[in-house]
């Protein structure tokens, strides 16, 4: 099994949790989806949308400040305009489609009873990743030099990602749920793939979702 720690983690935060007289029958008490679109734009990159989805809980909910502990799919693209493959092939026009499962843990820092500040760290851990784009290979032989340019699909080879995330929130108050809207920032600290090119994964999101009170 490829991740056996997130089966476990899911399994534990899926068992009831019993906390004096009051038992809870779902660990998770905030979910959310998320729109996100990566901040990598450069000479060589262009930036693309992705979408996600997340289960939190948050510890200490009475204090001013809590901790929160997730679980996200995160799905994030970018289009990265020509990629070195070798002494003889390259690529153009290459789409990157990154899969992850996303591990967030931040305090959260209370600003009256509708504003909220998280700060923290992430581990976002490939599930898949594929690519797209236009393939040129050049082989020399006795005579001349081959050319060939075809279409290419296939999976992608990258790391596992660590970083830093900050958002800002604000959650309205209906009937028995909060609505939370959040922007949120994602900093990929080290590099998914790197020879004569580098990858990396940083993104902005709008988190929209619901608390049970």
């Amino acid at each position: 099994m490829k991740h056996p720690l997130i089966i476990t983690i899911l399994l534990l935060c899926l068992s009831k949790v019993s906390v004096g007289q009051e038992v809870n029958d779902f660990f998770f008490d905030e979910f959310q989806i998320s729109l996100n679109r990566t901040l990598l734009q450069d000479n060589n990159t262009e930036d693309r949308f992705g979408f996600g989805l997340g289960a939190y809980h948050v510890f200490l909910p009475e204090k001013k400040v809590n901790i929160v502990f997730g679980l996200e799919y995160n799905r994030t693209s970018q289009f990265i305009k020509k990629m070195y493959e070798g002494r003889f092939a390259h690529f153009t026009d290459l789409t990157y489609n990154i899969n992850c499962i996303s591990v967030p843990i931040a305090p959260r820092f209370n600003i009256g009873s509708k504003l909220f500040v998280d700060i923290g760290g992430f581990a976002d851990l490939l599930l898949s990743a594929n690519r797209s784009g236009t393939m040129h290979t050049y082989l020399p032989d006795s005579i001349q030099v081959v050319y060939t340019t075809k279409e290419f699909k296939g999976k992608a080879s990258l790391s596992n990602c660590f970083g830093v995330f900050a958002g800002i929130g604000v959650r309205i108050p209906i009937s028995k749920f909060e609505l939370i809207i959040k922007p949120e920032y994602k900093f990929g600290i080290n590099k998914l793939y790197s020879y004569q090119d580098d990858i990396y994964n940083r993104y902005f999101k709008i988190n929209l979702g619901l608390k049970i009170k």
